[in-house]
């Protein structure tokens, strides 16, 4: 269950910090997606392994618990956005 809601709240914030371009292309159509998407199919591998293993109502459980844990992620983050920084925060020389 850890391993489950950690890959999904990190590729989740992976995904809106960085988009990846390795320089490939296939024909002239440039490769480059986020950074989530190396690690969002880790979350289906083990979604898929808790199914198998503990059955369809653990593992609903565990989705559950994913969800929320990224809803709560998702409302800390914007609450985080909307606060107030300090005000020398941004001039601040950190050499």
């Amino acid at each position: 269950m850890a391993l489950f809601v950690t890959v999904l709240l990190v590729s989740n914030i992976a995904s809106s910090a960085k988009i990846v371009d390795w320089g490939v292309s296939i024909f002239r159509l440039p490769l480059s997606f986020d950074a989530g998407t190396l690690l969002f199919p880790i979350s289906y591998i083990s979604g898929n392994v808790l199914t198998e293993v503990y059955g369809y109502r653990r593992s609903r459980r565990v989705i559950w618990a994913g969800f929320g844990a990224a809803a709560l992620m998702s409302a800390t983050l914007w609450l985080v956005g909307k606060l107030p920084g300090e005000a020398n925060f941004s001039r601040q020389s950190y050499v």
